[in-house]
């Protein structure tokens, strides 16, 4: 005979408390074992609570029935040996009764209970090991990003304090770093700070002092390699590449392609070396030996003939009470072309040193820009400076 399951109103058998699906998902979903003794006594209960009720109807008619809990076999005429007996049947009854009540409130009882157990754990030992594991990520990485990761993440974790003093020391940290590195000369030095920092507010300046420093080197070698290197870091996106315009035009400067005439090369290697070495000495005779009568421009100055062009150099000097300029060509990165006039335009890379405060100071990337007739005489010169304040 086949009843309603206590839980879900579905059909069950006699012999068991639920049906199917609420059994396996008590046994499932909350882990609860159904004591034997209940499943046992289940048919009973279910036989007692059918008897009650059919007495209790048979009350409402008038008609008193007779009946044991558990078999019902009617005695009309056989009279009670004892008294006792009516009072242990209906003692009986009730225990059955308060047997059956407690079957669902054993189960709410159960559910009441794993539902406590759940909130504790969500509220107490889920919570503290995210916040545990929270912590020990930002502990790991020990930077900013981690410190804020965790403090939103946990805005009343166990390690907030400590998260928000963990924060402040490496924004202290990142300020002390900068105050070294903003005069500093050590590229290394600042890609690793880029490298640990890549949100800190430093990071523009840092990038840019990268850049610069460089762009010094590129200039301080002034070779087509060295622009070259400048351009194909700032493509990559290793730095920013302030100077890329510039670094192209130098580049293009110094990589023409050469002239197999060695004995050409050697006449101009030879004429650029002779006017820089009596340019830096002042030596009007060298100057002469090294420059075309008329010279239609001397640096800065137009057209003018080169005895013009010493004199004022001499005087010049006069007034400093010496030369204190030097001029360093570097004569094997000659670069030049024919033009249709048989002249030879030359580029070469060009240092200069100067006196300052008793100190001679270097300055590179420069470039002279030489034009030469076909004597190999000079009848043009001026340069590229490497920075617009340069001497």
């Amino acid at each position: 005979m086949s009843q309603s399951c206590p839980l879900c109103g579905k059909t069950k058998t006699e012999e068991a408390l639920f049906c199917d699906d609420c059994t396996r998902k008590i046994h499932t979903e909350y882990e609860v074992d159904i004591p034997k003794e209940i499943e046992i006594g289940s048919a009973s209960v279910a036989e007692d609570l059918r008897v009650q009720e059919h007495v209790e109807d048979k009350k409402e008619t008038g008609n008193h029935v007779k009946s044991e809990m558990t078999h019902v076999d009617k005695e009309p005429d056989v009279e009670p040996e004892s008294g006792l007996e009516p009072d242990l049947k209906s003692e009986k009854t009730v225990m059955k009764k308060k047997k059956g009540i407690g079957v669902p409130l054993l189960f709410l009882l159960v559910i009441t209970l794993l539902t406590g157990v759940f909130f504790v754990y969500n509220e107490t030992i889920r919570k503290s090991n995210l916040d545990r594991s929270g912590w020990d990520a930002a502990v790991k990485t020990n930077s900013v990003e981690g410190f804020l990761a965790y403090m939103e993440a946990h805005p009343r974790g166990a390690h907030f304090d400590e998260a928000q003093a963990g924060l402040h020391r490496l924004k202290s940290e990142e300020a002390a770093a900068w105050e070294r590195m903003k005069e500093t000369d050590n590229v290394t030095e600042l890609r690793d700070f880029l490298d640990r920092h890549t949100d800190s507010p430093y990071t523009p300046l840092v990038r840019t002092r990268l850049d610069s420093l460089i762009w010094i080197g590129a200039l301080q070698m002034n070779t087509p390699e060295s622009y070259s290197d400048y351009i194909m870091l700032t493509e990559n996106g290793g730095i920013k590449g302030d100077y890329i315009a510039e670094a192209r035009k130098r580049y293009d400067l110094l990589s023409r392609a050469q002239s197999v005439d060695v004995a050409a090369l050697d006449s101009i290697r030879a004429t650029i070396n002779g006017f820089f070495t009596a340019l830096s000495a002042l030596d009007h005779n060298g100057m002469v030996r090294y420059l075309a009568p008329t010279v239609y421009r001397f640096f800065n100055s137009g057209a003018a003939t080169r005895e013009r062009i010493t004199g004022e150099l001499l005087v010049t000097g006069a007034q400093t009470e010496g030369a204190t300029l030097k001029f360093t060509p570097d004569i094997e990165s000659v670069q030049y072309e024919v033009t249709s006039s048989n002249h030879y335009k030359v580029n070469v890379p060009l240092r200069k040193s100067y006196q300052k405060g008793g100190a001679t100071e270097d300055v590179y990337g420069y470039i002279a820009h030489i034009e030469l007739d076909t004597l190999f005489q000079i009848v043009s010169i001026f340069e590229t400076k490497p920075y617009p304040e340069a001497p």
